[in-house]
């Protein structure tokens, strides 16, 4: 307030207006709160605010336990953290995480019987990437991709490397390399990417350009950028490995959705992983031989550029323009004059190395009142591998008083199947869940028909059926 917003003249002030609002507690560290001993005895706030502030902190702490037991026993810390058991979890996670998002000519997975050389290239390809406030970015932390393959071929297929480029560096000095490792394999994989801040800013870690990686933090907090585009030259990188004509994965490593288009249009099969933690080089690598099928699910919308953003699957009615009548390149549109507002991966999307079919949707009641409906739907694996399906639930409220999105999410469930397989995946719907907050804020189920979906993504649905909430 008093060295940012401008509107208190000094830290007293700042201090005063604050807890008279009902800031109880200053975080991260002691500044301006240091002056409320004085203020008090100036009599510029009474001490009875004071008390309310401390009776909310020290109610806030009784809740949570912290007299009973003020302190946590690290004396066996050890034997306790990092078990053998967290980080098979960890690496369950990460598998689980992993999304396909392109697969075509089903390039993946790899075949180890039919190469006998592969390159692993990129600057994340040898560098294990964690989420924001990371202790370390050691590589002694976790498994690299390069890694995680090295682990999964063993001796069966030679391993060559070649970092290619720097996260967010200009030089294309390492592009000779990396192409010469491209020409004598039978397959490339590409991990591209972005770092994440090492707890930097609240007063340890390091700071941008100073971390182990050599590269400058790119994402977490504090960290925007402009443009969603690949970084620096990794793009063209890419770009030069697609020329040597030999089959392309790319695997994207990084904090934030990137516009890739470009990539979408020329590189067969892409994997995106996120910050897949410890041993998401190892995860990565089961993906990538088909050891583990891949489960993941986009739990963002994958703008095309960002011209595109913001973008969302449960958007308004009227967010697509009036005249729905988007343009190419090639020809001219309305609202969106050269480009379609379509995402270029819709939320709730991603790929699996099987196939599911779905069929037989149920609702208990077409016609119901204050009360829960049973919705249903029968899933069956028809491909080849035992996979799991991320079976999602929306529903859209087709005429309302106030504005409602034209689908939302309200619930999803990850089953495994067999080949062959069929299972009947039931949600309970609560008629509360399909209130809304009325022109009177008031929040409020108005009588009228519903469209219930089942789906695959946000853009990929498989059965639809209306019912009607009546009131009672």
């Amino acid at each position: 307030m008093y060295n940012f917003h401008l509107i208190a003249k000094d830290k007293a002030e700042a201090a005063e207006r604050a807890v008279t609002a009902g800031v109880d507690l200053e975080a991260a560290r002691p500044d301006i709160y240091l002056n409320l001993v004085q203020l008090v005895q100036d009599g510029k706030i009474p001490e009875s605010l004071i008390d309310k502030a401390v009776r909310r902190i020290l109610t806030a702490k009784f809740k949570a336990g912290l007299f009973e037991k003020p302190y946590p026993d690290v004396a066996d810390i050890k034997k306790r953290v990092h078990l053998p058991a967290h980080v098979e979890l960890a690496q369950e996670i990460a598998e689980e995480s992993v999304i396909l998002l392109q697969n075509e000519n089903d390039l993946l997975p790899l075949d180890r019987s039919q190469l006998k050389n592969i390159a692993i290239i990129g600057p994340n390809a040898d560098q294990v990437q964690y989420g924001d406030y990371s202790y370390t970015r050691d590589n002694k932390s976790g498994i690299t991709v390069l890694e995680g393959i090295r682990k999964v071929v063993g001796d069966e297929v030679n391993v060559h490397y070649a970092k290619g480029c720097n996260i967010s560096g200009l030089s294309k000095d390492g592009f000779p390399e990396a192409i010469r490792m491209a020409e004598k394999s039978d397959a490339v994989v590409v991990v591209l990417g972005g770092t994440s801040v090492i707890l930097s800013g609240l007063g340890w870690g390091k700071g941008p350009g100073e971390n182990e990686v050599g590269d400058p933090f790119t994402c977490g907090e504090g960290y925007d950028l402009t443009d969603i585009n690949p970084l620096g030259v990794q793009r063209e990188l890419l770009q030069a490995l697609k020329k040597t004509g030999k089959p392309i994965v790319l695997v994207l490593v990084h904090g934030r959705p990137w516009s890739i288009s470009w990539e979408k249009e020329n590189i067969p099969a892409i994997l995106e992983a996120w910050y897949p933690g410890e041993r998401g080089g190892m995860a990565v690598a089961n993906i990538l031989f088909g050891q583990v099928n891949p489960s993941g699910r986009l739990n963002a919308t994958v703008p095309q550029s960002v011209g595109h953003i913001p973008v969302s699957y449960d958007y308004k009615p009227s967010a697509k323009g009036i005249n729905r009548e988007p343009g190419t390149k090639e020809q001219a549109g309305r609202d969106y004059v050269f480009s379609s507002p379509a995402p270029l991966f819709p939320f709730g999307f991603g790929l699996s190395y099987t196939d599911f079919e779905y069929s037989d949707m149920q609702v208990s009641k077409k016609v119901f009142g204050k009360e829960s409906v049973d919705v249903s739907v029968l899933v069956k694996n028809t491909g080849s591998r035992t996979g799991k399906e991320v079976v999602q639930f929306y529903i859209n409220d087709k005429r309302s008083s106030v504005t409602t999105p034209v689908m939302v999410l309200k619930r999803f469930k990850k089953i495994e199947l067999k080949p062959g397989e069929s299972r009947r995946v039931v949600f309970s719907i609560p008629y509360i869940e399909l209130g809304l907050w009325n022109s009177r804020m008031e929040f409020v189920t108005e009588p009228g028909e519903f469209e219930f979906m089942f789906a695959k993504s946000a853009e990929d649905i498989q059965c639809r059926q209306t019912v009607e909430y009546v009131e009672n």
